[in-house]
């Protein structure tokens, strides 16, 4: 044999391994099956993200209103059972109204005092973040 049928068999060859290995058919059809099951989970994911997007909406929505609403918010223990570390200064004020006394110090952040027989106070740090507080 020569070199033209040398090649022409070693092409040959290949090309029936190739069809044997990886015949035509099974490509599309494994690929439709693997396109449709990506399709449905990435439709049961979105319902997930809105679902759980929908529940932190409602947990927000509850976390920022006091239980009482009125000038003297602060002298409610259930407003300051819902103070939580990390809060900014309007999400405190917002709960437990407008501090009638406030401690600055650049170095250790604002303390907000409630004052009264039964007061508490609200430390934040220097970035205006809820570190603790005592309750009355």
């Amino acid at each position: 044999m020569d070199k033209k049928g040398n090649r022409f068999c070693s092409w040959l060859g290949l090309l029936v391994i190739l069809s044997v290995v990886f015949p035509a058919s099974v490509f599309p059809q494994d690929l439709n099956e693997r396109i449709k099951k990506l399709e449905q989970l990435i439709a049961r994911l979105e319902q997930r993200i809105e679902k759980l997007e929908g529940i932190m909406l409602e947990s927000q929505k509850s976390q920022a209103k006091p239980v009482v609403a009125s000038p003297n918010r602060w002298k409610d223990k259930a407003n300051w059972r819902l103070l939580k570390k990390g809060m900014n200064k309007n999400d405190v004020e917002r709960i437990l109204g407008e501090p009638p006394k406030i401690v600055t110090n650049a170095y250790y952040g604002d303390t907000w005092y409630y004052p009264d027989l039964q007061g508490g106070n609200a430390s934040f740090n220097t970035e205006d973040v809820l570190t603790s507080w005592s309750e009355i």
